[in-house]
């Protein structure tokens, strides 16, 4: 009995772990190796949700929509009229009458004409505040910069190779990239970070070798580094064999590959074919290499906004998306207290109950 519970227990334990697991590579999923600022958000807060919810209907609902949204829930949830808040959320559904506060918050762009406008229909925003965050919905909508080998003509530092526009470009103004050119050792940023390509170039032929590597049960090993590529090609070549398959099959091996091309045409053979195989797996790869990253972003040209305008604007914007992935979480901690308290009056009567029933046995 008690090797079942300890079984039990055990199980319980490892799908736990398994669970903060996944949840932590999900996390790591959605921000995808960038590091993103804190949104600093407070759903609680009703005058920034009803701002958010005036900048998400002008500048967002004409081609994302909150399919799981309705106005007059947003309107009892931060304490305003359906009147109040059809000023402020002001749609028109295909008639061209404006939309009711009890209807699904639609998008105004048909999903037929957008999947054939831009390649693919813009998405549903109802859920994107749970499935990304607010961190990286924050960091996305400040992240926008000038790319003119992009379709909009710009690009995100958070989502590479976005396919929408910058919908807020008015209001933040343009940005251009800044670029550094890091020094990377196996693949890993070393110390050294320059600002010109020259610098960085120099620094790589100081720095860089060429490395045998050999392939085996284990993964990846050096064999060797040398200063020149023709000194490592020259080892490679020499530590080479070759081998004649037939049918997939090995009949034969050879120190070189010229050796190997004899064999097979000394040694001829009707409705089949021989093929010529390198036996040794090695491989020659440089140490290390200069990659070219965005350092940071410079405004160019001012919007409409000052930058601390603009935040506060993109702000109140992530705090309006987040509560309309969970709208319950604006009482979800009221219900966890009293559902503790409830629990605690419970154990209170539970545990004198069981004193009476157990007092004749003890």
């Amino acid at each position: 009995m008690r090797e079942s519970k300890m079984k039990s227990i055990v199980k319980m334990l490892s799908a736990g772990v398994m669970t903060s697991f996944l949840v932590a590579s999900v996390a790591n999923a959605n921000s995808g190796g960038v590091h993103l600022d804190p949104a600093n958000i407070d759903v609680h807060n009703k005058t920034s949700l009803l701002r958010g919810a005036k900048n998400f209907a002008n500048y967002c609902q004409g081609c994302h929509s909150l399919k799981f949204s309705r106005a007059n829930r947003i309107a009892a949830d931060t304490g305003v009229s359906d009147d109040q808040i059809k000023a402020i959320i002001f749609t028109r559904d295909d008639e061209n009458e404006p939309v009711k506060p009890g209807a699904l918050m639609k998008s105004a762009i048909p999903q037929k004409d957008a999947a054939k406008w831009f390649g693919t229909a813009p998405p549903d925003l109802s859920l994107v505040g749970r499935s990304r965050g607010g961190d990286w919905i924050y960091n996305y909508l400040k992240s926008f910069y000038s790319d003119n080998s992009r379709p909009f003509g710009v690009n995100n530092t958070v989502f590479n190779n976005v396919g929408m526009p910058h919908v807020l470009l008015d209001l933040q103004g343009v940005q251009d990239p800044v670029y550094r050119y890091d020094l990377l050792h196996h693949g890993h940023a070393v110390e050294a970070s320059f600002k010109s390509e020259e610098e960085a170039k120099k620094a790589l032929e100081e720095e860089r070798k060429f490395e045998v590597v050999k392939l085996d049960l284990f993964g990846e090993s050096i064999v060797g580094a040398y200063d020149t590529e023709k000194e490592a090609a020259d080892f490679v070549e020499a530590n080479t064999t070759y081998k004649v398959l037939l049918d997939k099959k090995e009949v034969a091996s050879f120190e070189t590959k010229e050796e190997a091309d004899k064999y097979v045409d000394a040694n001829p053979v009707n409705g089949a074919k021989y093929k010529v195989v390198p036996k040794s797996a090695y491989s020659v790869k440089e140490s290390h290499k200069v990659e070219k990253v965005i350092d940071h972003l410079e405004l160019v040209k001012p919007g409409k906004q000052s930058p601390a305008e603009y935040e506060q604007t993109i702000r109140d914007l992530t705090n309006f998306l987040v509560y309309v992935s969970e709208p319950a979480q604006l009482n979800r901690s009221k219900y966890g207290v009293f559902t503790l308290i409830f629990l605690f009056i419970f154990f209170i009567f539970a545990y004198f109950l069981k004193k009476e029933y157990w007092k004749d046995v003890h």
